[in-house]
């Protein structure tokens, strides 16, 4: 009889000791789940900052890549407030709003104010020239850095013929509803 119980005994433990090398295993599979999702997680939201560290080089005709009048002053910036508000149409004719506000840099205090003393003209002539875009293709990145390009150029056009000066390097969207 102490044999019988004995081998019961021994059976159990082994039972248990199966069950625990399969629980081990799923709990291993479970750890490993939860580590690959809280990764896939992290890479998620950190690939953005990675890749804006090692985004290639700016295309000579974005508006960015204007050399510096003088790299080593700071850049200043003067944002053209309140926000353009923009009405246009697609081309299936339905309307379509856009409000965008614009920054304005430069590394000379001297533009910088004369784009805030010609801000009414500045910003008259983007509200013209963007009433004439195409809905199509403001909702791409390419159509958004194109619209940035046209404003560069727009308020250089503005700068030389009130000022004679056209040192503005960049234009940013510091904010862009398109509905």
């Amino acid at each position: 009889m102490a044999d019988t119980e004995a081998e019961e005994q021994s059976e159990e433990n082994e039972a248990e000791a199966e069950a625990e090398e399969k629980g081990g295993g799923k709990t291993k599979l479970i750890v490993a789940a939860v580590v690959l999702v809280v990764l896939g997680v992290g890479g998620f939201f950190a690939a953005p900052a990675v890749m804006n560290m090692i985004s290639p080089p700016a295309e000579e005709g974005e508006a960015a890549a204007e050399p510096a009048s003088d790299p080593g002053k700071p850049a200043l910036f003067a944002p053209l407030h309140p926000p353009l508000v923009i009405n246009f149409k697609s081309n299936d004719g339905e309307s379509h709003f856009m409000q965008l506000t614009l920054e304005v840099m430069a590394r000379d205090q001297a533009v910088i104010d004369e784009v805030k003393n010609h801000a009414a003209v500045i910003r008259n002539s983007l509200i013209l020239m963007y009433g004439n875009v195409d809905y199509e293709t403001v909702v791409t990145r390419e159509g958004k850095e194109q619209m940035l390009a046209d404003a560069l150029a727009e308020i250089r056009t503005i700068l030389e013929a009130e000022t004679g000066k056209t040192d503005v390097e960049a234009v940013y969207f510091t904010s862009l509803i398109i509905q």
